[in-house]
């Protein structure tokens, strides 16, 4: 990633207090736009941008490979070189789409309606038919205006728009894209609404469309009565939520047992982890978060088949890792691929573990690779992994440990890792982070510690004496 963008978990501190703004009832006082980030300064301020998309909630980010701002009305994107028309240069974010999926328990807007409300009144069985001879384009009806669901606008069934938002939306001063590109297509017919602004509970009018959810307010000032909802604080919301996924990354090729290191949630909070192949495989395991660095949740685990029978053998292929709420909220989302048990791509290594008083090598598969012994040692730090039923035991730090060592600064992180591995003359140096300091002491277990490491590397043939360092030094390391 570009370094001129910050990620969502260095943002956080920053955004939480402006995440939950509630509902503006009245027009919202001008502020400097300083916080606003090019390239969107003149566009924002040309184009109302305090009415259309409020305060920004977070730095320049990237979002599908685009410059990206998140504002508590919407996201707006940088796509300028994707087209020469200065009026598409910009790009609302599909949210209300988005949220739809990823928090359909989650209020939309701060009403009484919920993201899997939208979802459900967006069924296909619930659109209109087309007008007799609609030919395509959007066609006056009854009451307002009907748009088929079509991004070419062709006959197709769709919904109808009301008069206030149709007049809205064909605003040029808000929207010089027209309304197609900056706001989308309707998502739902208009519907009503509880709200509570200045203390009272008002009835609103609101319909969703694909990059915002409108509302309409009678008792608003005059001009004001049509509001974009604040859907860029609720995607904010659901995104710190949880963070990214860090482990396993985008489009990286793995096998099981799947490794997981995602950051978010709220500690001992529990969620599910799902892997689903392209071809409708399914695994899934229940998981609870620990306390991370921050004060979040963390998910540093693994994924397998946790039955005594022979496990599913699907081939290579494309998969998808969601995890979700004990609700159903999509927490988080990685595509990757995961590599069959026979695919000429992988290699089986042996890894130590501790089995009472004696170490045990156990046989794992794993994607090849010219760094076998790295590769080795990593997979060790992720420990055991399920199924163990065997009760296999670990010398190295778990996550938990680390996490909860006495000794531990700021400086560390939630897990020990390899630093570096360097084979000179047959002699391996295993390089490790400075979290391996939370073994605590112990002789038997600086012995085991000492042997997993040294026995996993010296299956290899290149390697024929084994040093262990943290932080690159050797001496007065893992002392009992």
């Amino acid at each position: 990633m570009n370094t001129r963008y910050r990620s969502f978990r260095v943002l956080i501190a920053g955004i939480i207090a402006a995440a939950f703004l509630p509902l503006a009832a009245t027009p919202l006082a001008a502020r400097p736009t300083a916080d606003v980030a090019e390239p969107f300064r003149d566009y924002y301020n040309r184009h109302q941008g305090i009415r259309v998309l409020g305060y920004p909630l977070t730095d320049l980010v990237e979002v599908d490979g685009y410059a990206a701002q998140y504002f508590e009305k919407g996201r707006i994107e940088d796509h300028r070189w994707e087209t020469t028309d200065p009026n598409w240069a910009f790009l609302y974010g599909r949210l209300t789409a988005d949220l739809m999926e990823r928090a359909p328990n989650s209020s939309a807007n701060t009403t009484n309606m919920t993201y899997g409300d939208l979802r459900r009144a967006n069924d296909p069985r619930l659109r209109h038919a087309p007008p007799a001879g609609f030919k395509g384009g959007v066609a006056s009806v009854h009451d307002g205006m009907f748009v088929p669901y079509d991004s070419q606008l062709r006959a197709a069934p769709g919904y109808h728009v009301a008069p206030y938002f149709w007049a809205y939306i064909n605003r040029s001063d808000l929207f010089p894209g027209g309304w197609l590109h900056d706001i989308g297509l309707p998502m739902t017919d208009p519907f009503t609404a509880e709200t509570v602004k200045q203390g009272q509970r008002r009835t609103i009018f609101m319909q969703a469309f694909e990059r915002t959810v409108l509302s309409y307010d009678m008792r608003n000032p005059a001009g004001w009565q049509v509001e974009r909802g604040n859907i860029g604080t609720d995607m904010v919301r659901t995104l710190t939520t949880f963070g990214a996924v860090e482990v396993p990354t985008t489009g990286a090729r793995a096998t099981l047992p799947l490794h997981m290191l995602i950051r978010g949630g709220q500690p001992n909070e529990r969620v599910t982890a799902t892997l689903r192949w392209r071809d409708g495989t399914e695994l899934s395991q229940a998981y609870t978060l620990l306390r991370g660095e921050d004060g979040r949740g963390l998910l540093i685990d693994s994924l397998n088949w946790m039955g005594s029978g022979p496990p599913p053998q699907p081939r290579t292929q494309t998969a998808t890792l969601e995890i979700r709420s004990q609700t159903g909220d999509l927490l988080a989302r990685q595509t990757l691929t995961i590599l069959s048990a026979s695919d000429p791509d992988t290699q089986v290594i042996d890894l130590y573990w501790v089995l009472g008083d004696n170490l045990q090598a156990m046989p794992r598969r794993i994607p090849k690779t010219v760094r076998v012994g790295s590769a080795a040692l990593e997979e060790l730090l992720w420990g055991p992994g399920p199924p163990n039923f065997a009760g296999f035991e670990t010398g190295l730090p778990t996550p938990r440990q680390v996490l909860t060592y006495p000794g531990r600064t700021s400086s560390w992180g939630p897990r020990v890792t390899l630093r570096k591995l360097t084979i000179v003359d047959g002699v391996a140096t295993a390089d490790f982070s400075r979290e391996m300091a939370a073994y605590g002491g112990g002789s038997t277990r600086v012995m085991f510690i000492r042997q997993q490491i040294t026995r996993t590397l010296m299956q290899f043939p290149s390697v024929r004496e084994v040093r262990i360092a943290i932080e690159g030094q050797t001496e007065a390391v893992l002392e009992p």
